[in-house]
């Protein structure tokens, strides 16, 4: 009984995949873009960074605190430049809602 249940869903399965392969078919997927490719990089910078600076606080006894203050005050200002970038485009695109015309204006509308 498992083995014909396990038969019909690999069936069913196999089905649903060329319906959506036929569906998907000639639809290139996108490819990375730049603020994607600009966080990758942030991240390396950041991790490779923060190594560095605990070597130096290793070797030195002392932590560059002014540095390690700009370059991360940096990267932050532009993660949220790109975020706010990031957040204006998604919002561009769409549009305010319209209110329902069967539903009526209430009566003190406008006045103030």
């Amino acid at each position: 009984m498992g083995y014909i249940i396990c038969q019909a869903t690999i069936h069913h399965l196999r089905g649903r995949l060329r319906a959506l392969r036929a569906k998907y078919a000639g639809k290139r997927a996108k490819g990375m873009g730049t603020m994607d490719k600009i966080l990758i990089f942030e991240a390396i910078f950041l991790i490779s960074y923060t190594i560095a600076d605990l070597v130096i606080f290793y070797h030195v006894g002392a932590e560059p605190t002014t540095l390690t203050a700009c370059v991360f005050s940096v990267c932050g200002l532009e993660n949220g430049v790109m975020g706010w970038i990031k957040t204006n485009k998604d919002n561009a695109g769409k549009e305010a809602p319209e209110p329902p015309e069967d539903r009526p204006e209430p009566p003190d509308a406008g006045t103030t």
